[in-house]
């Protein structure tokens, strides 16, 4: 009896020892799970704080980099000119390059008579035409701009400057935006709070430039350039620079070389010279741009079919290149990347 009694006892303590390694593995199996858990938990948790605060920082710098305080005030020859708010309908009269160039569409396009911007014609596409020559103010009214931008003085005098006024805040640019495209286009983006925008433009011409130039410099040495307009009103006009539509890209911005005619007759502040016909035949250069108004387009073939035009040395050497008048007689970013996409295409093509 008394060793079955102990045989007992020992498996009830060998059974009770059992069960309470199973409950403490049970225990340790959860806690080790729930810890599990909650360190799953508190990762994803972590991981969605960073990630939401890297978004919440990318998106407070892009606010900071496009933040501008209106309203903002500018002045310049006419008045002052105070904008509320960033514009967002703008004619901006034969200024549609800048916006273009800093990705607005204006609301209207220029025209002076006949001619038209047909080079930007696939981004603006059939708008209102507002003739600068001849301004028709109920086209301005209709178009409900909120900012108006006139290119050149002339524009705003003998009392059009307050009939635009009476529109929408108005924006006269000086004489000197031509020359100062660059300047001008800055001017643009701080009016319609493009600043960033207008400093990138600028540095993917320059950069587009720096590569024309270097490749350029290879092929013609100092091989000298120039061009000829043939004008609706018969006039033949020799463009030289060093500014101007013409000189501001083939001399300054290229480091082209102009032919002696050029230094002499059409250097400094006009960059243009009225020629006769009888100075072509000093038009020495070894490489020779050509173009003309659609009413001056029966003059241009005349002079290239007569003898003084065909003893020109550019002539002899294949060397005459028919460009388009409505970019290279044009100033913007725009106009200035397709007249380089021109002299790389005649001078170095590949």
């Amino acid at each position: 009896m008394q060793m079955t009694s102990w045989v007992a006892r020992r498996g009830f303590v060998l059974s009770l020892i059992v069960v309470m390694t199973l409950l403490v593995a049970a225990c340790g199996s959860d806690t080790r799970e729930k810890g599990s858990e909650t360190t799953s938990q508190n990762g994803e948790a972590t991981a969605g704080a960073n990630e939401s605060g890297a978004e919440q920082e990318t998106a407070e710098q892009k606010e900071g980099e496009q933040a501008v305080n209106w309203p903002r005030t500018f002045e310049h020859d006419f008045g002052t000119t105070t904008l509320e708010q960033e514009p967002q309908r703008v004619i901006a009269l034969y200024m549609e390059d800048y916006l273009v160039a800093l990705g607005i569409k204006p609301i209207t396009q220029t025209v002076i008579g006949s001619f038209f911007l047909n080079y930007l014609q696939p981004e603006i596409g059939d708008l209102p035409k507002l003739d600068s020559s001849a301004v028709d103010f109920e086209v301005a009214l209709e178009a409900q701009p909120d900012l108006i931008l006139l290119a050149f003085p002339n524009y705003a005098m003998d009392g059009k400057y307050e009939s635009f006024a009476k529109i929408a805040p108005t924006y006269v640019f000086g004489e000197e935006a031509p020359n100062q495209w660059r300047d001008a286009l800055r001017t643009v983006g701080d009016l319609l709070g493009k600043e960033a925008e207008a400093e990138r433009v600028l540095a993917d011409y320059d950069a587009k430039v720096e590569a024309a130039k270097a490749q350029l410099a290879t092929v013609l040495g100092d091989e000298t350039v120039a061009l000829v307009r043939v004008r609706s009103d018969k006039e033949i006009r020799l463009y030289g620079g060093p500014g101007g539509y013409v000189g501001n890209v083939l001399y300054t911005d290229l480091g082209l070389n102009p032919p002696a005619i050029v230094k002499e007759l059409a250097w400094g502040e006009a960059s243009m010279a009225v020629i006769s016909q009888e100075v072509i035949p000093q038009i020495d250069a070894d490489h020779l741009f050509i173009t003309y108004d659609e009413g001056g387009k029966e003059l241009a073939e005349e002079v290239m079919s007569g003898g003084l035009w065909k003893s020109l040395p550019a002539v002899q050497n294949g060397q005459v290149h028919a460009v388009s008048l409505d970019h290279w007689m044009t100033f913007g970013p725009v106009a200035y990347i397709k007249k380089v996409d021109d002299v790389l295409a005649a001078l170095s093509p590949e």
